[in-house]
């Protein structure tokens, strides 16, 4: 016996229930059920409730329930599958069939129905891109129940396995032993509204990348032609500054040999706002410009190209976020009493939504990627890295930006980010970690359909019907009777 106590009976099996922790606060000493059930009732630790709030049951694995399983391996034109009985034993195997009608015809007539059925299988596939929904969809119609998991969780599975044999037989094998194991958690799968306002937000960001692209692009072809140009306007691709372009190009030389014309156009195009000495300025830098002069009018061209895609994908992001606007009213979220745009409860709300998902805060901030990762191992190592980042990226990026607005607006998150700050960690860490805990206050709102106020409200105490209610301490005021 060592000085720190008996040493258990054996070691605990690394399990589902323990990567579980993960969701679940980090100072808990509650090392769940499956570790309750291998060590002795004297090396139980102690109850959490104690000094914590309750800890949620961790996510509730895919059973089979007796039924048959078939994994898919998902692939962009052709998928794998295999059946096995409850047992696991091997009833059907298909190498290869085609992401077609007449695939899913072969699938079902080879595998789903000498397994037993609609009713009776039990489909399970990964998520693999966007290439499973179509194959998910059509075996829900046809009265199949399918469940969708993590490459994550197949991965680890398929890792596990001593011979390196791999292949997308094997693969489905392995998903639906996975199954069989009770080790298997279902991905979330969105409804129609909220797949509605994905699509729309994901396609938001996904424009706002392609602007950001061409303006950087834009900016290589003006340090090339006018070097000198960008450093004496501090916004380069104004109205004004494009109009200039259009109209006379960028080449030092075609600037100063037309002087008069591009004072009166700056002039006229800027409403004065650019002063006399910063057109002096440009044309001066123009002057003495050392610029490559190499395919001048070939880039001026492309600069013109540049701005009329760039006035395409302004007009395209902005009908999307009129229409985001529309969601958001009908949602009626809660989230718009935090202050940040509606661009921004409409991303949290497409990656969130169904909020009944998460059983805690930890989980959902776990599902964010903001949890941080950690490394432990004996008694020396026991230290905290970056965030996971295991999660949704786009919930990740409205939580980061919608957090710098809230340490703006709100005392209580200013409060917290500058205790960080003053606590030796960077901007962007501060904001990380004030991400994090606005992580937690959406999860409440977003549960309990509340607006946001500067303190929570008090915790409701629970009704108990069997008590008798509390007899009042007011005496009761005496009745005058008259005759």
């Amino acid at each position: 016996m060592s000085r720190l106590g008996p040493a258990p009976r054996r070691m605990t099996r690394i399990t589902h229930e323990v990567l579980d922790q993960v969701l679940c606060p980090r100072n808990s000493l509650d090392f769940g059920p499956a570790a309750e059930t291998r060590l002795p009732a004297k090396q139980q630790p102690p109850t959490p409730s104690t000094f914590l709030m309750k800890r949620p049951k961790p996510t509730t694995p895919v059973l089979a329930k007796g039924r048959a399983v078939v994994g898919i391996d998902v692939g962009k034109r052709k998928h794998a599958a295999t059946a096995l009985t409850p047992q696991g034993e091997i009833i059907a195997q298909l190498a290869a069939f085609g992401n077609t009608r007449q695939g899913i015809d072969l699938l079902e007539s080879a595998a789903l129905r000498p397994a037993g059925g609609p009713g009776k299988v039990l489909v399970a596939m990964e998520a693999t891109g966007h290439y499973w929904m179509c194959l998910y969809y059509e075996l829900q119609r046809r009265g199949y129940h399918c469940v969708v998991l993590n490459p994550l969780q197949t991965n680890a599975h398929s890792r596990s396995q001593i011979r390196k044999n791999r292949n997308d037989r094997i693969d489905s094998e392995g998903i639906a032993r996975l199954v069989l194991a009770g080790e298997a958690r279902a991905t979330r799968v969105p409804n129609e509204k909220t797949a509605e306002l994905r699509l729309w937000v994901r396609h938001r960001q996904r424009l706002l990348h392609a602007a950001g692209s061409m303006e950087r692009f834009a900016h290589t072809l003006v340090d090339r032609v006018f070097p000198e140009y960008a450093e004496l306007l501090s916004k380069p691709f104004l109205p004004s500054a494009q109009k200039l372009i259009r109209q006379f190009g960028l080449a030092p030389a075609q600037l100063v040999s037309q002087e008069a014309e591009v004072r009166q156009l700056l002039r006229t195009a800027s409403r004065n706002r650019i002063t006399p000495a910063t057109v002096n300025r440009l044309l001066e830098a123009a002057k003495q410009s050392i610029g490559s002069r190499q395919a001048e009018n070939v880039a001026q061209r492309q600069l013109v190209l540049v701005f009329d895609y760039l006035a395409i994908l302004r007009q395209q992001i902005a009908t999307i976020e009129e229409e985001l606007e529309t969601r958001v009213e009908e949602i009626g979220s809660p989230l718009g009493s935090l202050g940040i745009t509606a661009n921004l409860v409409a991303a949290i709300h497409a990656e969130s939504d169904p909020i009944q998902d998460f059983r805690s805060a930890d989980q959902y901030v776990a599902y964010a990627g903001l949890d941080p990762s950690s490394h432990r191992s004996g008694d020396t190592i026991n230290r905290h890295g970056r965030i996971s980042k295991r999660g949704s990226p786009t919930l990740r990026r409205a939580l980061y930006l919608a957090a710098y607005v809230v340490a703006r607006k709100h005392a209580c998150f200013r409060r917290f980010y500058k205790k960080h700050r003053r606590q030796g960690k960077g901007h962007t860490n501060a904001l990380v970690i004030v991400a994090r805990h606005l992580a937690r206050v959406v999860w409440r709102l977003l549960t309990d359909r509340r607006e946001f106020t500067k303190r929570p409200p008090k915790p409701i105490p629970p009704s108990n019907n069997s008590k008798k209610p509390a007899k009042s301490t007011t005496t009761p005021k005496p009745v005058r009777v008259t005759a």
